[in-house]
């Protein structure tokens, strides 16, 4: 048997095994596909950022202060002995005083004039590097601590300098020997903490690290100075306003980070009077995963309030199953549903208006619509699908900042794209 370019070896006529297919788009309201919308805030903290802020009243009421904790002095130090080639170790040194010097982040947050920053030693006693907050020096399930006063508690000053970023990338503020022997002889009560803040209001400053240069006098020999570094054994940072979660708004990202998680609930057939239906050829029709040829999650983002927390990097959005729904918010997370995590760029969020933002999760959708029968035996029997799903940002935190997206109920509200194709199926002659 044979045949020519594209005629049927079996038939005369193309034609003879007719398909009769229409594809069309379905949009489907939140209200119509979604349940338990959820916002939780609280993953992770400021202190795994690995990135320092401070401001005062930047684009409006935004303020933001950094804590450190510096290192123990050392036991002793090493000495030559006057006329002696071999150092010997002296635990009786003098401190003498030393420097304070913050490295400036002069890459992506550089000031367009000089800037006034100060220090303080922070005189509370007991506060946490990854639960302290604006108005909490602890905040764990053991027990919650204010501070004496909000910001960190009351401090005494070390001093201030002039941050000129055309002229150097450290600011070094000078400590007194008083201090830099209470430093030595700290014990529980008395800690090496420092609170940095800014004195000049409109900016947002980044701080690259804070260490602690001091010059020791040896008992040894009294003529020699040594200078030892001690950096930090702790760093965060601590702001106000603290904006949270709300329950009409999908917020993604921040220090702690944001989440959001909703269930998808799928109608098993679309219904007359249903907004699926104004778009089909016929209706009540089917949903079922063969027809189902392309899904997406479309939202719209929304302008960020407070507008100090529009993010001015590149945001990353994903999107996974919940495998423990009972657990949520700390549920177990699985694959994502899209190929790649969703990008935002810097300016989307701001105030000139929404952007239209679509994730692609086809194989989730026709997933949670069934598994496809295997034709060479017996269809294995469907597993319970996780029908929960969290929006989130992958790298947690990635920055203080969110990305905020229409939530239920709002004017632009999400809603679920689908591409169908619509066949009765093929009828042999």
């Amino acid at each position: 048997m044979g045949a020519c370019t594209d005629q049927v070896p079996t038939f005369d006529d193309g034609a003879a095994i007719p398909v009769d297919a229409e594809t069309v788009e379905v949009l489907i309201p939140f209200s119509e596909f979604g349940r338990d919308f959820q916002a939780f805030g609280g993953f992770a903290s400021q202190a795994d950022l690995g990135r320092l802020f401070v401001a005062h009243e930047y684009r409006g009421d935004f303020d933001a202060r950094t804590l450190v904790r510096i290192g123990a002095f050392p036991v002793s130090i090493s000495v030559f002995p006057e006329g002696e080639s071999s150092t010997v170790p002296d635990s009786a040194y003098v401190p003498l005083g030393g420097n304070l010097v913050i490295r400036m982040d002069t890459t992506r947050l550089v000031p367009d004039e000089a800037v006034e920053l100060a220090a303080g030693q922070m005189e509370a006693g007991e506060w946490d590097i990854r639960t302290a907050k604006w108005n909490l020096a602890v905040d764990t399930l053991g027990g919650v601590v204010q501070w004496d006063e909000p910001g960190g508690g009351p401090t005494r000053s070390l001093g201030s300098a002039m941050w000129d970023p055309q002229e150097a990338d450290t600011l070094v503020i000078p400590v007194d020997s008083a201090t830099a022997n209470q430093w030595r002889d700290a014990d529980e009560s008395v800690d090496r903490s420092v609170r940095v803040e800014s004195r000049s209001p409109g900016h947002l400053l980044g701080i690259n690290s804070v260490e602690f240069r001091g010059h020791f006098q040896s008992s040894v020999n009294p003529d020699t100075v040594v200078t030892v570094v001690r950096g930090s054994v702790g760093t965060t940072f601590i702001y106000t306003p603290e904006p949270g979660v709300t329950q009409e708004e999908i917020r993604i990202g921040g220090a702690p980070a944001r989440r959001a998680y909703f269930r998808v609930e799928l109608p098993d057939r679309f219904e007359e009077g249903s907004a699926a239906c104004e778009l089909l050829p016929t209706c009540p029709m089917e949903l079922t995963r063969d027809r189902v040829v392309y899904a997406g999650l479309v939202m719209q983002t929304r302008p960020v309030e407070p507008p100090a927390f529009e993010p001015l990097d590149t945001l990353r959005m994903d999107v996974r199953p919940a495998l423990a729904a009972d657990r949520i918010p700390r549920s177990p997370l699985g694959t994502s549903v899209q190929p790649t995590p969703r990008t935002f760029p810097p300016g989307v969020f701001a105030e000139e208006g929404s952007t239209r933002v679509e994730v692609p999760m086809t194989r989730y959708i026709q997933d949670l619509l069934g598994r496809p029968e295997d034709p060479l035996g017996p269809g294995q029997e469907d597993e319970e699908r996780p029908s929960t799903v969290a929006l989130f940002s992958p790298a947690e935190p990635s920055g203080f900042q969110f990305g905020s997206l229409f939530g239920p109920g709002t004017e632009k509200e999400p809603f679920l794209r689908l591409i169908l194709t619509i066949t009765d199926g093929v009828e042999l002659p």
